[in-house]
């Protein structure tokens, strides 16, 4: 099998993963794609974004039986990034949010 056919094939299981993630979602998310990259045509991926919604993520990690982690994006940032990791049918599944600092009230 040539390697177009390889990514292909991987880009169409990963897309019925997509499809899939979309219907068992409590809520719909906000995007969805799929990564199949030429050099790694068997490493197909699927990300999956709810827009500023961390409780989308946890609905659809509960759905797909994975935890979830939550915490700063970043050093510099304090943005909240909420993510869960999902494997479907041999497939990753990135689950994620980000959203703005939750308001402490001037407290530290």
């Amino acid at each position: 099998m040539s390697t177009h056919d390889t990514q292909r094939r991987s880009l169409l299981a990963a897309h019925s993963v997509a499809l899939y993630v979309q219907q068992v979602a409590p809520i719909p998310p906000s995007t969805v794609s799929v990564q199949c990259q030429s050099f790694a045509p068997d490493e197909p991926s699927v990300d999956v974004n709810f827009f500023r919604s961390p409780e989308g993520v946890r609905l659809l990690a509960g759905a797909l039986g994975v935890e979830v982690t939550e915490g700063p994006h970043s050093a510099t940032s304090p943005r909240l990034y909420t993510e869960a990791v999902a494997d479907v049918s041999g497939i990753p599944v990135t689950i994620w949010s980000l959203t703005d600092a939750p308001e402490t009230g001037g407290a530290l």
